[in-house]
């Protein structure tokens, strides 16, 4: 029998989980912690391959700007929704979380807990189900479902603290999971993805049919990225380690920075030397999965102007102050709209409207059938997150227009870690040593692909803003402004909010169905 490591298909990845083994009639408030259980075992390679696909697929939803990613972005300090006049987008979900102002029961706070503990269960099911199994050279796909396991819990950890480590592939109503400490969890995920990298493929190893999968250099860099958070999951930091795990990836020569930084971002930007791990979308093959990161983004104008098969919903927009942390040469500044005119960045031409309707969308200027106009449609600053106008606030299109957006669904590969993340994950632990000279060519490295002008020093305040500038909404800005102490701060739209906020509380709907937790201090 073949190795299952070495083969899986994008579109296996992508595709429904058919073949899953699923649990009749499993209701959540009865287990939070396995959705899947492993009554069939595995009788043939394929239907390994549709299960460790289905399990990708449930965490590819992360990056969608559903609940997931919402808690990841719109409390920090980058990303914010302006509720519109006439009400869309008016939500108070979305309220709390930019103000920190949620408690136990906002409901995105429950999604995600259990978004991340859906992929535990599978995982646990799953190898449950491949240690039951005869099939042969399983290593490779336990490694995997272990790795998954142990990314979930890093972000369970990261977000919530003290959780359940639970490897069973069935929870017992009679004697359920006790709580670990955020220490425990720390350690329970360094200790897996270590074991687990010994037994995945290398990048340098693979073709691009196992595109999508875990590979060594990708635990690595998870790796990386827990070990510069440590000191807030554990109390003692760990920089040595983090560059040790970042090197381990920067030497394998499997990954490079792309000379166009908007490269990571297109459509078609599958199998780049820079994606390192993410999600998957194929949305116009059957079963497939696709994300709406550019319909919830541009003003609604945007769908004709751009020749889209939907009208985009003018919905997550930036801040002034995101936007003045770049230099004009910088070429990632290009992805925002800015107040003024609004400018097609295909050809820099003002965008000409019949009107500018401040409580609808406006309708774009067509010459020979427009009664009236034309006008330019102008972008105003947002005064905050209520009752705004519909052209109030800075957008951002990061991630390219897909010519085949299958409605809103588009196709864009999602990097959850790019490479470029992990060179700054080591600049910075090694300015946090206070060597700062090494740290400096990595950051301009950076820089220089996006023409930024090149640091003669640097500080961890440079680093800080780099990773500002660099990683703009994808998911770590959470991180890092807990790590340097300013999640707290206030900003734009928001007043300073307590300590307590650098954690989550654990759902209510959690504890309610397990009395062992203990909610996190402040809620």
């Amino acid at each position: 029998m073949k190795n299952l490591s070495y083969i899986i298909k994008k579109k296996a990845i992508a595709c429904a989980a058919a073949l899953l083994i699923v649990s009749g009639g499993c209701e959540l408030e009865e287990d939070v912690y396995s959705i899947y259980t492993p009554e069939t075992f595995y009788a043939n390679e394929a239907q390994v391959l549709s299960s460790l696909s289905g399990v990708y697929r449930n965490f590819a939803q992360i990056t969608g700007m559903g609940v997931e990613y919402r808690i990841l972005e719109l409390p920090a300090d980058q990303v914010v929704v302006h509720g519109k006049i006439q009400g869309w987008w008016a939500n108070n979900d979305f309220e709390q979380l930019m103000e920190h102002k949620w408690d136990a029961s906002h409901s995105y706070l429950l999604g995600s807990w259990n978004t991340f503990f859906r992929t535990v269960g599978q995982a646990n099911a799953l190898i449950a189900s491949l240690d039951a199994s005869a099939l042969e050279n399983i290593e490779g796909p336990k490694a995997e479902l272990k790795a998954m396991r142990a990314y979930a819990y890093f972000y369970l950890m990261d977000l919530y603290g003290n959780v359940p480590i639970f490897t069973e592939p069935k929870v017992d109503p009679n004697n359920l999971p006790e709580q670990n400490t955020r220490a425990e969890v720390f350690s329970f995920v360094v200790e897996e993805l270590k074991a687990a990298a010994d037994d995945l493929p290398s990048e340098t190893e693979v073709g691009e049919e196992y595109y999508g999968r875990l590979t060594k250099e990708a635990a690595y860099a998870i790796l990386a990225t827990i070990y510069l958070n440590a000191e807030v999951y554990t109390g003692t930091p760990h920089w040595d380690e983090a560059i040790q795990y970042a090197d381990m990836v920067i030497n394998s020569g499997a990954y490079s920075l792309l000379p166009n930084y908007f490269d990571n971002f297109k459509h078609d930007n599958e199998g780049n030397a820079e994606f390192i791990f993410g999600g998957i979308y194929t949305p116009n093959i059957p079963g497939g999965i696709g994300h709406p990161l550019v319909q919830k983004v541009l003003p609604g104008i945007s769908g004709g102007l751009f020749g889209l098969p939907f009208t985009p919903q003018n919905g997550f927009a930036t801040r002034p102050s995101v936007v003045a942390i770049y230099e004009d040469r910088d070429v990632r500044k290009t992805m925002f709209f800015l107040p003024g005119e609004m400018k097609d960045p295909r050809n820099g031409e003002t965008v000409m409207v019949e009107r500018v309707v401040p409580d609808n969308n406006s309708q774009l200027y067509i010459p020979g059938v427009s009664k009236e106009g034309p006008v330019p449609y102008v972008i105003i600053p947002a005064t905050g997150i209520r009752n705004q106008p519909m052209n109030a606030g800075e957008k951002w299109i990061k991630w390219g227009l897909d010519p085949n957006t299958n409605g809103g669904n588009a196709s864009n590969d999602i990097a959850f870690i790019r490479y470029a993340d992990v060179l700054l994950v080591k600049a910075e632990a090694l300015a946090r040593k206070g060597d700062f000279g090494a740290a400096l060519p990595i950051v301009n490295e950076i820089r220089e692909r996006s023409d930024a002008s090149v640091l003669i020093t640097v500080t961890l305040n440079d680093i800080f803003e780099e990773r500002g500038r660099e990683l703009a909404f994808e998911m770590s800005r959470r991180r890092d402004l807990i790590r340097f102490g300013k999640f707290t701060d206030a900003w734009e739209f928001k007043e300073a909010s307590e300590p307590f906020r650098n954690l989550y509380p654990i759902p209510r709907a959690a504890i309610d169905a397990n009395p062992k937790l203990v909610q996190n201090p402040g809620y």
